[in-house]
């Protein structure tokens, strides 16, 4: 429990929200209840949609898939480079050296193309962190689906 002024109450967010004062609420400071109804929360660092790799001779290797709106996806290779690899096998718990490849290595995909363009510094822990236009809009066909050597 805490201790001081009880600032906000009926508090409901929907969770598109960037801030908590955009959610509904009373008026701050307006509030009817008690500390035992403190509430809080847990932040996990965001990882992202689920990645997997796909038709690789182990599990180190393959194309890049990505677990978007109830469906596995590729990733388009224009502007793949070794540091989004990297980012790649970090999420799935590889260490070393990481190499992109291009040109539908692993084969061509047959879902969607869910990521264009995506663009890692290198330092991210999942693809999720890497800067990217929106999902779902492409300028490619699976001959340039993404993949990775980890």
């Amino acid at each position: 429990q805490g201790s001081g002024p009880i600032l906000l109450d009926e508090v409901e967010c929907s969770g598109n929200e960037l801030s908590l004062d955009q959610c509904k609420k009373s008026d701050w400071g307006q509030q009817n209840c008690d500390h035992i109804e403190d509430a809080g929360v847990s932040c996990d660092p965001f990882t992202g949609p689920p990645v997997r790799l796909v038709d690789g001779e182990s599990t180190k290797e393959g194309r890049v898939e990505v677990f978007l709106n109830g469906q596995w996806g590729s990733v388009c290779d224009d502007g793949w480079t070794d540091r989004d690899a990297a980012v790649v096998c970090r999420q799935l718990g590889f260490s070393g050296t990481a190499k992109a490849r291009a040109m539908a290595y692993f084969g061509e995909g047959h879902g969607p193309i869910h990521l264009d363009s995506v663009e890692c510094s290198g330092t991210e822990h999942s693809l999720g962190q890497c800067v990217r236009p929106d999902t779902g809009i492409h300028s490619c066909w699976h001959s340039e689906d993404a993949g990775v050597i980890c």
